[in-house]
């Protein structure tokens, strides 16, 4: 930790000295996209590093709103390849990782973010945001992060929004536009190649019916990964009387389970997207876009797992505290391979049409937007069992290079062998959401030029949202049939895992037999497995039809329309010299209106038998939100100015948490006593909302050079919890019943700041000008306060997920031929969950680190070759379990290690 502290000062100084990452947008402050018709016919769409920084200069220090915003260099070609790679280097953004790819992303130590495409809000299946890395980086134009919301934009997120903007033919001079990549990609853990590529088609040309430009944008992305964990789980306290020898250690802490696993799959993402925008006079324009992404994601996650009994020998403790770091045991019956399948398919289709009218000062806009999605999971689990469990000795804390699990079989015992194990149970799941979606916002705009108020902008928005989402569970207990892996269709030809865990020194098992899962991307193959399934004893009521059936507790179908309208003023004045004030003043009035329903499942357990009886339930809210905003920006002269804000916003809970379905369950004794108990989502939460302030200094300096130091504040309160309440419960035997569902509880409090810096060495002679550099430090305190219930104790603690510090640096090269940059990332220590009841059991991660290098050569004109490399150092991703609050971190938990990527491009564009 000493190590990483030095290194965060060391990145600070740095920071101040060099700084920050290549920001740049192409659109202004209020969403509405940036229109090539103030531009020349022969304007440039930015291209390289260089053109990158100077967009930046220009927008950001023009920008009403508080943003960071990462560009395509070049047509089909973001700084990353792909989109929530490109955010994680920007200031205040921090990313989670999984299953190859950056994932969840938090904004100023806030998730809660809203998702736009084109300024217009996206969404998949029952969530209320779309997934970032679902959109492929070569259709993308820009992506803007905003991390202080002004009246004109969307409601919805504490954290702030991100906006995917996609290219429009209007994006271009006139002519015909042609341009693409092909991509091939090799990871040293999958040790397989996988391609994708991208191309576009534009043209603008003039009619007899006026200008008219036409795109077409497609996109293929597949991503395979291959990951290898090994983990220590579920940590526990020894109890009085447990054979743990020798004897005299008193009370020790151990892993419940041990656990090496490979995950592995793909990603397969089609793209398609059209627009067609008219210009039948000088002053209007009509613009119609149609998208659909589609999302597949298959996941095999095998691993192999051993329970630990409450008998252990030759223990030996970490030095200085109860910690086993090491013993010897024979695993429960329970132990052995577990193989799964997941099959994830997001489809999403939205259609856009919007006109925009310019008559003297004022400027008139319209849109319309649909959204239809839908999502299906489907997944089996096969868990097998060690016949007769062979002895384990196990380090949990071992001395080597990452630390964590290192374990062996006493007996050699034959991993790959079928006739070690046999099927203990098998599960098949079934979830399907769908959503669609209504939203026309109109927009009215009025320029007056100079005096105090330079722009007035008013306007409103309708949404309406239906969603309905589905799921079903069957489980087959076969642990007393003791079947063989044989036995099943397909069964017969087993998988035997290889690989994994690459350039670690510690031995665990790294090959295994097991189901092979991947028969069951065939339907076919699936129908025949749940078919015999079916055969066996107490089986047939649940696998005797196709699908599982779905459970009424899991099931919601909601309608959420909420109407919001807003003004909003620009002003300005000279203080006299060079200084000058200007900004925006405004609020956003929206109300909610929400209708869902579920379903209340009551069971009732009498001496004379059970009853079941399902009633359905339904849920109902409307709230109001005013969202006041004030900023101000203070010029001091051309290059240097003063940026502050004050802002409310709020954010929608989940449907899923909103889902009204109760489970309630109920014991009447043959003396009449009641015993019950009762588990449910939700339908009154309200949003959570966020009172902030956020200020920069900015400064821009040279051709293309700028430096920002921002701090920012959140007071957050309704922060969503779970905990137990006694309620009076329609239908139920006794009087109140203790009712375990979320409800707005906690409080918090975000508080930070951000240094940035990044130039190009143009004042440096010859070669050395085409240098440059950028770097950015993040640091986030954060406080969450959560109150005591029946179900949990008090909490006062960072908020989980976020690290105090995080620092992205980069040295980039750009002669306007040759392009190159490394680009070095490294996040502090972060808390991912906590358990309330028994702080030793929270799960933390280590600090984590990625250098990823690109460099590109343009060939002609219109050829350009690209070389990218992702994850150059392969150091595993490494996690504890403790109280890190308290200081301890004894207890490794896991070692995870994603594959390194080096992928080769060929760009082409006429």
């Amino acid at each position: 930790m000493r190590s990483f502290r030095a290194m965060l000062f060391a990145g600070t100084v740095f920071t101040l000295a060099m700084g920050a990452p290549a920001l740049a947008q192409t659109k202004p402050a209020s969403g509405d996209a940036a229109s090539a018709d103030d531009q020349p016919e022969d304007a440039i769409i930015v291209s390289g590093y260089r053109e990158s920084l100077r967009s930046a200069r220009a927008t950001k220090q023009k920008s009403d709103a508080i943003l960071d915003t990462v560009v395509a260099e070049d047509l089909g070609q973001l700084p990353d390849n792909s989109a929530t790679e490109a955010l994680s280097r920007l200031p205040g953004v921090q990313v989670f990782r999984n299953r190859g790819e950056a994932q969840a992303i938090t904004i100023r130590g806030l998730s809660q973010t809203l998702t736009t495409l084109n300024g217009s809000e996206s969404y998949n299946g029952s969530s209320r945001r779309s997934l970032l890395n679902s959109y492929p980086a070569g259709l993308l134009r820009s992506i803007t992060v905003y991390k202080a919301l002004t009246p004109d934009l969307i409601e919805g997120g504490i954290g702030g929004a991100v906006n995917v903007e996609l290219r429009q033919p209007f994006d271009f001079a006139k002519g015909l536009v042609v341009a693409g990549t092909l991509r091939g990609s090799y990871d040293d853990q999958v040790r397989r190649f996988f391609y994708n590529g991208d191309v576009l088609v534009s043209d603008r040309f003039d009619t007899g019916l006026g200008e008219i430009g036409i795109l077409l944008n497609a996109s293929y992305l597949r991503r395979d990964y291959f990951e290898s964990y090994r983990e220590s789980l579920s940590p526990r306290n020894s109890t009085t009387g447990q054979a743990i020898s020798p004897a005299g250690l008193g009370t020790v802490r151990y892993p419940g389970t041990i656990l090496v696993k490979q995950p592995n799959g793909r990603y397969v993402r089609p793209v398609l997207t059209g627009s067609m925008q008219w210009k039948p006079a000088s002053n209007l324009r009509l613009d119609l876009r149609v998208t659909n992404i589609d999302d597949r994601n298959v996941n095999y996650d095998t691993d192999l797992q051993t329970a630990l009994p409450t008998t252990l020998t030759n223990v030996t403790l970490v030095p200085g505290t109860n910690v086993v770091q090491s013993a010897s045991f024979t695993p429960s019956g329970a132990s052995g391979p577990r193989a799964s399948r997941s099959d994830n398919n997001i489809n999403t289709t939205q259609a856009e049409f919007g006109l925009e009218f310019v008559s003297g000062i004022a400027t008139l806009s319209s849109r319309a937007v649909y959204t239809r999605s839908t999502q299906s999971s489907r997944s089996q689990l096969f868990l097998n069992a060690f016949r007769s469990p062979p002895p384990i000795n196990a380090i949990f804390q071992s001395d080597s290079k990452f630390g964590g699990l290192s374990y062996s079989y006493a007996n050699n015992v034959d991993l790959t062998d079928p006739a070690n194990f046999y099927v203990r149970a098998y599960s098949d799941t079934l979830s399907k959401a769908k959503a669609d979606g209504l939203q026309w916002r109109t927009d009215l705009t009025l320029d007056t030029g100079g005096g105090l108020i330079r722009n007035f902008k008013a306007g409103f928005r309708y949404a309406q949202r239906g969603t309905d989402f589905q799921s079903g569970t069957r489980l087959a207990n076969l642990d007393s049939l003791r079947l063989s892996m044989s036995s099943f269709p397909g069964g017969s030809t087993p998988q035997i895992l290889y690989g994994g865990f690459h350039g670690d020194d510690v031995s665990v098992p790294s090959t295994w037999v097991q189901y092979d899962t991947r028969l069951l991307d065939n339907r076919a193959n699936l129908d025949a497995l749940n078919a015999y399934i079916a055969t066996l004893p107490g089986q047939a009521a649940l696998f005797g039809t196709a699908d599982p059936v779905f459970d009424p507790l899991q099931a919601f179908n909601g309608d959420e329309r909420s109407y919001a309208a807003y003004a909003q003023v620009k002003y300005g004045f000279d203080l006299g010299g060079d200084v000058s004030v200007d900004g925006i003043v405004g609020a956003r009035l929206v109300n909610t209106d929400l209708s869902i329903s579920g379903t209340q499942v009551t069971t009732t357990r009498t001496t004379a038998g059970t009853v079941v009886t399902n009633t359905p339930i339904n849920g109902h809210q409307n709230y109001v939100d005013l969202d006041p905003s004030v900023s101000a920006v203070v010029h001091f002269g051309r290059n240097l100015q003063l940026r502050a804000a004050w802002t409310k916003t709020f954010s929608r809970p989940d449907f899923s948490q909103l889902n009204p379905s109760l489970n309630l369950a109920e014991i009447v004794a043959s003396s009449g006593a009641v015993t019950s108990a009762a588990v449910a989502g939700n339908p009154d939460l309200q949003p959570i909302r966020s009172t902030n302030w956020d200020a920069s200094l900015e400064w821009y300096f040279g051709r293309a050079g700028s430096a920002t130091a921002a701090v920012f504040l959140r007071d957050v309160n309704g922060f969503i919890v779970n905990t137990q309440q006694d309620e009076i419960v329609p239908g139920s035997v006794g009087t109140t019943v203790p009712v375990r569902r979320p409800i707005n509880a906690g409080d918090g409090t975000i508080k930070g700041f951000e240094l940035a810096f990044s130039t190009f060495f143009d004042f440096a002679p010859g070669v050395l000008s085409n240098f440059g550099a950028s770097a950015n430090f993040t640091y986030i305190d954060t406080n969450q306060v959560l109150p005591a219930t029946p179900a949990n104790t008090a909490f006062e603690g960072r908020i989980a997920g976020i690290s105090k510090r995080s620092l992205n640096t980069a040295l980039f090269y750009d002669d306007g031929k040759f392009r190159a940059r490394v680009a070095y990332a490294v996040r502090d220590r972060f808390i991912l969950a906590y358990v309330l009841s028994d702080p030793i059991g929270n799960l933390d991660w280590y600090p984590i680190s990625r250098l990823d290098a690109s460099m590109s050569y343009r060939l002609t004109p219109n050829i350009t070759f690209t070389l990218d490399g992702q994850n150059l150092l392969g150091k595993p991703q490494r996690s504890f379990w403790g109280d890190a609050q308290a200081g301890d971190s004894a207890f490794n938990d896991r070692v995870y290690y994603e594959g390194r990527v080096i992928s080769l491009a060929a760009r082409f564009k006429f």
